[in-house]
């Protein structure tokens, strides 16, 4: 294993920033983390849209450890966000969490949240994800160890539990209460489930109600009257809002009250300009296709168009085709039953 070395000098005035982290979220409705999608830039994004929290995608604590230049590049923190940050660590050793907490700590980011929710096979049968729901006596003691040992406030996402023979989301939340987490962030199906079916947010209800610490419920937000809603009815203390604000980055200005005037042209070109401060061209054009085609869907000759970013090999040709596709778009209503990205987030 390569010498670990965290990149930045350490922190002052660390337990300011860090005290009292649920009060200082800007508002109630926040940015679910997604694998491959919460970037730095798309966060930055998210920041200027008004997110009340910011969540990077999963990250992996080993990763970290072996000092793993793309694990490095999933870390980075914007300057100057006017949200609370994260990093959304995972892994099967909580001593590896406490070793790469160093580093979380160096980029600036206001917490560590650990992925208790990960569905995926290669990461569940290493223990980590949503395997480590099965055993809420053990999670206890894994997320106190990691406790013990990392001066950033530790918080969780989890699911409501293995599959619905094991509910264990009453068992988990306590381990996380007992164990001093800030707060739990519930995806509300179960890790059988996947992206299928329904989100339990009556379940969700169930655990607020009984919880001693903060509860952010999550799943199927399509909308900002959706994420009110929910919040409402729900009594949970926040919302996270994930392929809702792929479908519309404004999401969060219309959960807030102000005006979504930023047109898909507009911020595409914010987009283009964050991802020229951080990554090369080969990356650049990468996530540049993939946020132009998610921001297409629901339009007329959104599949053509997708089709042709895939074929665009310079940024240049992608701006161009965004520039004649966007050009007379106009504002889309999000179906709260609308299928996109069911394989994925949020």
């Amino acid at each position: 294993m390569n010498t670990f070395t965290p990149p930045h000098p350490a922190r002052e005035n660390f337990a300011q920033e860090t005290e009292g982290l649920f009060a200082k979220a800007r508002n109630p409705f926040w940015l679910a983390p997604m694998a491959g999608i919460t970037d730095v830039c798309f966060r930055q994004l998210m920041d200027e849209m008004n997110a009340g929290v910011l969540i990077s995608e999963l990250v992996s604590a080993k990763g970290l450890l072996y000092n793993s230049e793309k694990t490095q590049k999933m870390m980075r923190v914007h300057a100057n966000s006017k949200s609370i940050v994260g990093i959304q660590l995972f892994g099967e050793s909580a001593e590896d969490i406490v070793r790469a907490s160093e580093f979380v700590e160096s980029t600036g980011a206001h917490f560590i949240d650990i992925n208790l929710g990960c569905p995926v096979k290669k990461v569940v049968k290493k223990g980590c994800g949503a395997a480590l729901l099965r055993d809420p006596a053990y999670l206890e003691k894994f997320l106190s160890t990691v406790k013990k040992g990392i001066r950033l406030p530790l918080t969780v996402k989890m699911r409501t539990g293995w599959n619905e023979e094991e509910l264990t989301v009453h068992e988990c939340v306590k381990a996380a209460y007992n164990s001093g987490c800030e707060w739990v962030a519930i995806h509300g199906r179960t890790r059988a489930q996947g992206y299928e079916g329904k989100a339990n947010w009556n379940l969700m209800a169930e655990v607020k109600e009984k919880a001693k610490l903060p509860i952010i419920g999550n799943g199927d937000i399509r909308s900002a009257e959706q994420a009110k809603r929910r919040l409402e009815e729900s009594k949970v203390d926040a919302v996270m809002i994930g392929r809702g604000a792929l479908r519309n980055p404004g999401i969060f200005n219309e959960c807030v009250g102000l005006n979504n005037d930023s047109s898909c042209l507009k911020i595409i070109h914010r987009y283009r300009k964050s991802l020229d401060e951080h990554y090369d061209t080969r990356f650049i054009l990468i996530l540049l296709r993939k946020f132009s085609a998610w921001l297409a869907f629901g339009n007329p000759g959104a599949a053509k168009f997708r089709r042709s970013m895939f074929e665009c090999m310079t940024t240049g040709e992608v701006m161009e085709k965004v520039e004649e596709f966007f050009q007379n778009e106009r504002p889309l209503r999000f179906d709260d039953n609308e299928e996109f990205m069911m394989g994925g987030h949020g």
